[in-house]
């Protein structure tokens, strides 16, 4: 699961006005736990520190923690016909998180990196 909570956290980490940016004590983790990425600890070694934060943000109230579940959005390029599509997805592969691409570059804040196109077939 904590691949998947990578994704939540790095998407979260790219909103201003998420908890996970606006709560000094959660940032101060979320931004923690980013900079270990970045300096290669495994996933497996922040399992702890992801638990912490969930903690944290349900603690704050944000009852959907780093749970990946969100409600229903329209995936941009998803529905033209084509049976390839192209997403952006993390630069390095560690974790889930998946973006629609657009005009601007879309950065994974965890590695700070721009997010890499990624053409899905079906």
């Amino acid at each position: 699961m904590t691949a998947d909570q990578l994704a939540v956290l790095c998407r979260r980490l790219a909103d201003d006005t998420d908890a996970v940016r606006t709560s000094p004590e959660v940032r101060a983790l979320a931004e923690s736990i980013a900079g270990r990425v970045r300096e290669g600890t495994t996933l497996d070694e922040l399992s702890d520190d992801f638990d912490e934060l969930e903690i944290l943000l349900l603690r704050a109230g944000h009852a959907a923690g780093l749970s990946p579940a969100r409600s229903y959005e329209r995936f941009l390029g998803g529905g033209d016909g084509h049976r390839v599509l192209e997403v952006l997805t993390c630069p390095s592969g560690a974790c889930a998180r998946i973006e629609a691409p657009g005009e601007e570059p879309v950065l994974c804040v965890a590695l700070r990196q721009p997010m890499v196109v990624t053409r899905l077939r079906s």
